[in-house]
């Protein structure tokens, strides 16, 4: 087994940041007051994409003896799409009519389908990579992270489309997590490895960022349904 590399030791570490946000949306979720099935499902998944963000810098990176890095690389991004999905019908859920809800999930789910297989051809061996946006040699996105890149733009939508119902009090604290997860976004063009002098890992920090971005998140919907009185259905 080899050692980790500086970087590859940050994004591992800092992966668990990811985790224990999704573990604590969950507890809180239920400790302070309730919240729907439909978003304690969406923190489920942010419990699993960060199990997965965790062995892919931890086992697949840089060390082939747990598995070949595209399959770890493939639930890593894949299951991000999950999560921009899981959410996205949580939204749906919150704001619009039952046959909106209907439609929009079954064009969501087959999305969201379609990016984790496109994901899955993309990170195959035979496949030759190439960034779907490109910022030069400082990094980019592959299809799959750009896929979630839409869906996430989708989520973005669908709050805006429903703006006017969002709770006053909860409004800041949306802004504040549209904000994180477009900081987020930036640091995430780079690649896995660049390290800033002296100690900006900048991978790394998209995990801090994206961590604390979902605990915002929970925060947006306590105000929201705390107000309500009861978790809707």
């Amino acid at each position: 087994m080899q050692d980790l590399p500086a970087f590859g030791l940050a994004n591992t570490i800092t992966g668990f940041a990811t985790l224990f946000s999704g573990i604590a949306c969950l507890v809180l979720a239920r400790a302070i007051h309730p919240h729907p099935p439909r978003w304690r499902f969406a923190y489920w998944t942010i419990v699993v994409t960060g199990v997965f963000t965790v062995t892919l810098h931890g086992f697949g990176e840089t060390n082939p003896v747990f598995g070949p890095r595209w399959f770890w690389g493939f639930l890593d991004t894949g299951s991000n799409i999950v999560v921009a999905w899981a959410i996205a019908l949580a939204v749906l859920g919150d704001y619009y009519p039952p046959q909106a809800r209907r439609r929009g999930g079954a064009v969501l789910t087959a999305a969201m389908l379609i990016g984790v297989a496109w994901h899955f051809c993309d990170r195959l061996p035979s496949t030759e990579r190439a960034y779907l946006i490109p910022v030069g040699e400082w990094g980019g996105f592959y299809p799959g992270e750009s896929w979630l890149i839409a869906l996430s733009l989708t989520v973005v939508g669908l709050f805006v489309a429903r703006r006017q119902r969002i709770l006053p009090a909860a409004r800041p604290l949306l802004m504040l997590v549209l904000a994180l997860f477009l900081f987020g976004m930036l640091l995430a063009t780079a690649r896995n490895d660049v390290v800033l002098y002296p100690f900006f890992a900048l991978h790394a920090l998209w995990h801090l960022v994206s961590a604390f971005a979902f605990v915002a998140f929970w925060a947006f919907n306590h105000v929201r349904f705390s107000a309500q009185g009861a978790a809707p259905a």
